[in-house]
């Protein structure tokens, strides 16, 4: 009897319950992965990236990150120090500001805590501002006064329109150059640093664009990317609103980084791509074409070149060009037009660019000062992913669960089925 019962038993290579409970993980697995995804990446850290928890948990990477670039111990603030030295002898101002911010991160535990004690001291300026100069005390003072020199205000030109007559003027003390120990000569505390270096204007005039469209269409060697940028960016500085004055500050980072070769190629491409779809080159060559045909003057030539590039335009790709170039834009207004250049630099994707921006709102002039050491690296500090919460942990356990379930009901089935196999031989 019992020998008839195990026969019977060996040769069910499987039960129906086995199958039913495959299926129905099977079922429950894609419906479970849904849910976390959906609850992962709705979040409002998700949804927004320049919220507020985005850039709090920013920060706390960029920091992280910083307080990684420590020199040899004993020799901190000497490798800090050289950094600065270095980054000012190349002008790169926007990188050297960054250094400073980055002083309690970089320097051993006591300057560190001496740096923040002396920001705190301060009550003018922002928490940036007071880092700044704050820092500026644990520079050597030939760096110190190469920095001052470097953020000082250009002079103020004379006014021809000025009376010359010394009777009735009142005797003041001729300036002297502040000495590299007079920290006091560092510019006023609600004035930002680099004011007066934040943005350049690279798109030239409207009868230069002609000379060099008439080249282009004539087939000469002309960068189409640099003339139809060089093209949008004058046409909205005419116009009188925040997006236009942000496209033309765009436009000149890009050109600039475009004609130093600083842009990724896979960048260029989409770059070049918006650009195409935007200013599409056959209707701009037909354009120019007509406009060209008539005899006029200089200035009129000049109108009605920026006539056919505007009649050439295609609205709805601009408004999608537009979108990438607010983004540069505020990466320039958070730094400087060197510091958007130095960022841009490290992107490949529009998503790398979302990605520069806030890590440059979580850090501002720091992001500068970290993608110079750590390169494109400096995008990945950008959390932008799923904020962890109780109920999605709990999402996340539940899904591992069903997988080790599905695991173990595949094995259970090949491993009776090899049992029947076994027997039977």
């Amino acid at each position: 009897m019992a020998s008839r019962w195990r026969e019977r038993e060996f040769k069910r290579p499987s039960s129906w319950r086995q199958s039913l409970l495959f299926n129905s993980l099977l079922l429950l697995l894609p419906i479970m992965a849904a849910r976390v995804i959906t609850g992962a990446y709705t979040s409002d850290i998700a949804t927004d990236p320049m919220s507020l928890d985005a850039r709090t948990e920013t920060r706390t990477q960029i920091e992280r990150q910083l307080s990684e670039l420590t020199g040899p111990k004993g020799n901190e603030r000497a490798f800090w120090a050289g950094r600065i030295e270095q980054t000012l002898t190349e002008r790169d101002f926007s990188a050297a500001r960054g250094y400073l911010l980055a002083a309690p991160m970089m320097l051993d535990k006591q300057d560190a805590a001496a740096v923040k004690a002396a920001a705190d001291a301060e009550q003018a300026g922002t928490k940036d501002q007071r880092m700044a100069r704050a820092a500026l005390l644990f520079l050597p003072d030939e760096t110190r006064a190469s920095y001052q020199r470097a953020i000082a205000p250009p002079p103020v030109p004379a006014d021809p329109n000025a009376s010359t007559d010394t009777s009735t003027e009142t005797p003041t003390e001729e300036p002297t150059e502040p000495t590299s120990t007079d920290i006091t000569a560092t510019p006023t505390p609600t004035a930002e640093p680099f004011s007066g270096q934040r943005s350049f204007f690279l798109l030239g005039d409207t009868a230069d664009l002609t000379r060099r469209s008439q080249r282009w269409l004539a087939g000469e060697r002309v960068d189409g990317l640099q003339l139809r940028l060089r093209a949008l960016g004058l046409m909205m500085q005419d116009k009188d609103s925040d997006e236009a004055r942000a496209f033309v500050s765009a436009a000149s980072v890009l050109r600039a980084a475009h004609r130093a070769g600083r842009l990724n190629d896979r960048f260029e491409r989409y770059l070049t791509g918006r650009v195409d779809d935007a200013l599409p080159e056959e209707s701009l060559r037909a354009e120019l074409a007509t406009s060209f045909e008539p005899v006029m003057t200089t200035a009129e030539r000049s109108e009605t070149i920026i006539a056919a590039y505007e009649n050439a335009i295609q609205p709805e790709a601009l408004d999608r060009l537009a979108r990438d170039m607010i983004i540069i834009a505020r990466l320039a207004e958070l730094t400087s037009s060197s510091g958007a250049m130095t960022l841009v630099e490290q992107a490949s994707t529009p998503e790398d660019m979302r990605r520069a921006l806030l890590v440059t709102e979580a850090g501002g002039e720091r992001s500068v000062a970290l993608a110079r050491e750590i390169g494109p690296k400096v995008l990945d500090l950008a959390q932008i992913g799923a904020k962890w919460t109780g109920n999605l942990i709990f999402q996340v356990m539940a899904l591992m669960a069903l997988v080790m379930a599905l695991i173990w009901t595949t094995l259970s089935a090949l491993t009776q089925a090899e049992t029947v196999r076994h027997r039977k031989s």
